[in-house]
């Protein structure tokens, strides 16, 4: 449950936007509402349950933890932490939060005056100047911002005496927390209090809200990039070496390539240039199984390998060469380009196909065993690894797909993700190969996906917002990968997602600004990039900052900036101007573009 139903409620309620700086707007993001996601709602005591790291994290993207000599008088019920310390004169406790990675990672801090990850212009940045606690009781809280080395930055003493809830807002001065490292409250000795909410007040630069979605979904999927390793955790919060995603590195490289195309220049090109080779360079050092690249990488003796009991899968290979080869051409570097047509090249597709002829989805860990699963499902997880092969100059025609037309249990990201990447699936022309309207598919999945919770649940949050999206990606908890879809019954939770792979296909791309603009109101699109999922009642979200549908989202908003502005769109005129990319796509499509349209016009 939460104590409010919108952030955008208590800016309202408190007039706060007239803290913030001229040409500004004032925005709340979270940096922890206190509810659980766990499968039994039994209670938490602080002393007594070890915090998983993998699924215990801030709204932020990174970690928590509590601390003081009576730490254990702290309960953490099922959306608040109660602080029962009238018996101990001596004692204090309270939480700290990292404002930036983890908290014993000293090199990763909040600067107030541009909080969004370093290599976003300065334009775009955002400030922070509130915080804001959420808090009833009786007694003393404290609140501070540490530095690295434990400095205080910034310090506020509020004395409570509020039986039921209230909102407690306080300035900052951006300029005085350069390197911001933690976010504390402490409840001081004697204090019954509880705390459900801690919030900080940004400052977003004023834009267009196409800009706005891109950037802020840009700046999700950047907060779990590593300069220093080339590589994207799979998980904001997570330690750097740990678990990162190759695909996801992959569409975070595309990402950047269109976040330094004008007239977004978000990133300069400059740095898409850096960090397409420094992550080339990174990945072409991985050992690869029969050419296919690991899907999780963990990095040991320091060197990365793959992560154990998982797999080196075509899927994944297929998303990141694809997503640097458009990035190699958007960006004019031809040299890496050759390089990863070279890397398909080497796959040993043969090797790799299963005995119906279709593409394995991999080898385990061990790069031995094939796994017995194939690519003979429809949808565009199956038509990227077509094209993969295809890219790589390989005679073979697949097989036919499963069911065409027809995403696994109504999927949505299955009929969308090939087209985050190219334009020829936007057509209602056959395609070749199984006779499927992509266009027409897609628009029809889009309408069954806009329809099921309104239908279902008329009364639910969701329906009332106007969202949707039974899509995959985490559960409920956060702990377990999970596929959700229109073909199944009594879908209630909802993966944001699809709403901005789906977008272009919408009529109006002002209808979606303004559902994004309502999903920011409730808390579901805050500064930090939008929620992993949430319940159609509204009530409970996961706030976690995945990394793969961070990409997702990204290059959706690009898309969609680009078509409501009606400017070229870079990705797909990469696409369509890359003889490789053109050639795999006869496959489909046997038809070659004319020349105007080879040249995105």
């Amino acid at each position: 449950m939460r104590f409010l139903t919108t952030i955008g409620a208590i800016a309202v309620m408190l007039g706060t936007q007239a803290m913030a700086q001229p040409g500004t707007r004032l925005v709340w993001q979270p940096v922890q509402e206190y509810f659980i996601h766990r499968d039994e709602m039994q209670q938490v005591k602080a002393g007594t349950k070890r915090l998983n790291s993998f699924t215990a994290y801030t709204h932020l993207g990174s970690d928590f933890g509590f601390h003081g000599p009576a730490e254990h008088e702290l309960d953490w019920l099922t959306d608040e932490i109660v602080a029962h310390l009238g018996q101990q004169p001596e004692g204090w406790a309270g939480m700290w939060h990292s404002l930036a990675g983890q908290a014993r990672n000293p090199n990763r801090v909040m600067d107030f005056t541009r909080a969004y990850p370093e290599p976003i212009t300065a334009k775009h940045q955002p400030r922070v100047s509130a915080v804001m606690i959420q808090a009833a009781g009786r007694g003393k809280i404290k609140l501070e911002i540490k530095s690295p080395t434990q400095e205080i930055r910034w310090s506020q003493m509020i004395e409570l005496n509020e039986p039921q809830y209230r909102m407690f807002v306080h300035p900052v001065a951006p300029e005085a927390v350069r390197d911001g490292k933690t976010l504390v409250w402490t409840a001081e000795p004697g204090a019954e209090v509880k705390v459900s909410g801690l919030y900080l007040g940004v400052e977003m630069p004023r834009m267009p809200w196409d800009a706005y979605a891109f950037l802020a979904s840009y700046a999700k999927i950047a907060r779990s990039y590593s300069i220093e390793t080339g590589f994207v955790r799979d998980r904001a919060h997570i330690e750097e070496g740990a678990f990162e995603s190759v695909s996801a590195t992959g569409m975070y490289v595309l990402a950047s390539a269109a976040a330094a195309q004008e007239p977004l220049g978000v990133v300069t090109p400059d740095y898409a240039r850096w960090v397409l080779t420094q992550t080339h360079e990174a990945v072409k050092r991985l050992k690869t199984a029969r050419g296919l690249l690991p899907h999780f990488v963990q990095r040991r003796d320091n060197a990365y390998h793959i992560h154990p009991n998982t797999e080196y899968s075509t899927v994944d290979t297929a998303i990141y060469a694809q997503s640097m080869l458009l990035a190699a051409t958007m960006l004019g570097l031809p040299a890496v380009a050759e390089d990863m047509i070279l890397q398909m090249q080497r796959i040993e597709y043969d090797l790799l196909r299963l005995p119906d002829g279709h593409l394995s989805h991999g080898l385990a860990d061990d790069g031995i065993s094939l796994l017995p699963h194939g690519w003979q499902d429809w949808g565009g997880e199956t038509a990227l690894v077509m094209l993969m092969e295809g890219i790589a100059n390989s005679q073979h025609r697949p097989p036919p797909m499963r069911t065409p037309g027809k995403a696994w249990q109504g999927s949505g990201f299955i009929t969308e993700v090939q087209s985050l990447f190219h334009p020829d699936f936007d057509s209602d022309e056959p395609d070749a190969h199984d006779g499927v309207r992509w266009h027409s598919v897609r628009r029809t999945m889009l309408g069954a996906q806009r329809a099921y919770i309104s239908k279902r649940w008329p009364q639910s949050q969701a329906a009332r917002h106007g969202l949707y999206g039974l899509s995959a990606g985490e559960n409920q908890a956060g702990n377990g990968y999970y596929v959700g879809g229109v073909d199944l019954p009594d879908q209630k939770l909802i993966h944001p997602h699809y709403i901005l792979m789906s977008a272009v296909l919408h009529p109006q791309a002002s209808d979606i600004y303004g559902l994004l603009e309502r999903m920011e109101k409730a808390a579901y699109f805050p500064p930090w990039g939008m929620v992993e999922n949430l319940d159609v009642d509204g009530r409970s979200y996961l706030p976690m900052e995945g990394a793969l549908n961070a990409g997702f989202e990204a290059l959706g908003a690009y898309h969609l900036l680009a078509k409501h502005r009606r400017i070229p769109d870079a990705i797909y005129q990469a696409s369509r101007q890359s003889p490789p990319i053109r050639r795999a796509m006869q496959l489909f499509y046997p038809q070659e573009p004319s020349v105007e349209e080879a040249a995105g016009r």
